[in-house]
């Protein structure tokens, strides 16, 4: 028995030796680090059409493809220019965009050298192009003469104005624009739609067109009014319901500006007894009934001085609806509370019947206040987009007396 306790401990011993000395006769694996692919230099690579053609007023897409590799999240930036001479003979390069496509446009027929340059970084690369523009043989003007679409609003102005049809309406308002006088729009959401002859280029980094409403005076009081624009893409002649896009001004973005406004307004009854109010101007502080889609409602008041005028297009039915952005108009009552003397405020750009009413078409956005980029436009839809009385001074309304377009040229 002892000698087989003695003979198991020699061979655990001689085990355990032999185990250990395998052990040390395998050395531990060295797991290599992949080495880094070396980073590679950005490259880049413009193919771009020798030459184009297109009309005066007419848009011509210039698309070069763009190749890029190796950009390592780097943004490449796009430039358009070509060479204008200034007043001094000097030719110079003028941007006309920064998009990778560029909508050509221009007012007068020559051929333009236009040249595009790609930016990555440190890394930039040029090509160009040449763009012949011939003329249409047609002449243009510098104004938008033609009235496609008119709806007034309520207001005293209207008096007198019984037309049977819109169509009657729109008739006379184009005979008062031919005739250089003003065309009424009443209170919030009366508009006009006027058309140009030729396409309003949009310039770059320039303002485009102008509106002109009346004149402001120390007697009567005018609101402010937006703007809306279209470009017609498909040369149809007609402004689509997706070719609209507001203009959005200074106001447009503050939180006491209302976005998809309506109103309904509704044809007073002639043989309503008038509610006097507690002032004397107030004659019928329950003349014409209103209702708007934020579920606020009441009545405009028929003042004194114009007792006898009817307020309501009498073409349009017994109720109508008017849509836009409404912006909030700042008025103070300097007579007292008596309601007989108001100062009226303004907006300070991106409106017609301010102090500057000239207008960028850059400034354009789509229903969701993203902005667009438009080559230029055709229509321009013009509407009071402020919604307030003045007590016995009435309605704060605007009258449109033009749109223009400010880069126009008449020839070649």
């Amino acid at each position: 028995m002892k000698k087989f306790i003695k003979y198991s401990l020699y061979l655990a011993i001689v085990c355990s030796f032999y185990n250990c000395s395998n052990d040390d006769a395998k050395p531990e694996p060295v797991i290599e680090e992949p080495k880094p692919e070396p980073i590679k230099d950005p490259t880049l690579t413009i193919k771009l059409q020798a030459d184009f053609t297109t009309e005066r007023y007419n848009v011509v897409a210039i698309d070069p493809e763009v190749t890029i590799e190796n950009a390592n999240g780097a943004v490449a930036q796009y430039k358009w220019t070509l060479k204008v001479t200034g007043k001094d003979g000097v030719a110079k390069d003028s941007v006309i965009g920064d998009s990778k496509t560029l909508k050509f446009i221009a007012p007068k027929a020559l051929s333009y050298a236009v040249d595009f340059t790609v930016t990555l970084n440190k890394l930039v690369k040029q090509a160009s192009t040449k763009v012949t523009v011939a003329e249409t043989g047609k002449t243009y003007t510098s104004k938008a003469l033609s009235i496609i679409d008119y709806v007034p609003a309520p207001h005293y102005n209207n008096d007198g104005f019984e037309f049977a049809t819109k169509a009657e309406a729109i008739e006379n308002a184009q005979a008062i624009l031919a005739d250089g006088s003003l065309v009424d729009l009443g209170t919030f959401g009366g508009y006009i739609v006027t058309k140009f002859d030729h396409t309003v280029i949009n310039a770059y980094g320039k303002r485009d067109f102008t509106v002109q409403m009346n004149t402001v005076s120390n007697a009567s009081k005018f609101s402010p009014v937006s703007i809306m624009v279209a470009y017609d893409a498909n040369k149809n002649g007609i402004a689509e319901d997706n070719e609209w896009y507001e203009i959005a001004g200074s106001e447009y973005y503050k939180s006491t500006t209302v976005k998809n406004y309506e109103v309904t307004y509704y044809k007073p009854d002639p043989s309503k007894t008038a509610v006097a109010g507690k002032y004397d101007w107030q004659f019928d502080k329950e003349y014409l009934k209103w209702a708007s889609n934020k579920t606020a409602s009441g009545f405009i008041t028929r003042t004194k001085k114009w007792r006898r005028y009817n307020y309501y297009p009498q073409w349009l039915g017994d109720s109508y609806t008017l849509k836009g952005t409404k912006v909030n108009l700042a008025t103070k009552d300097i007579s007292d509370g008596e309601g007989t003397a108001f100062n009226v405020g303004t907006f300070e750009w991106g409106y017609g019947g301010i102090k500057d009413p000239s207008i960028d078409i850059s400034w354009a956005v789509d229903g969701n206040g993203n902005k667009v980029h438009l080559p230029g436009v055709d229509f321009v839809k013009v509407y009071v987009s402020t919604f307030t009385e003045i007590g016995a001074l009435d309605l704060v309304t605007n009258s449109f007396k033009q749109v223009e377009d400010l880069n126009f040229a008449a020839g070649k």
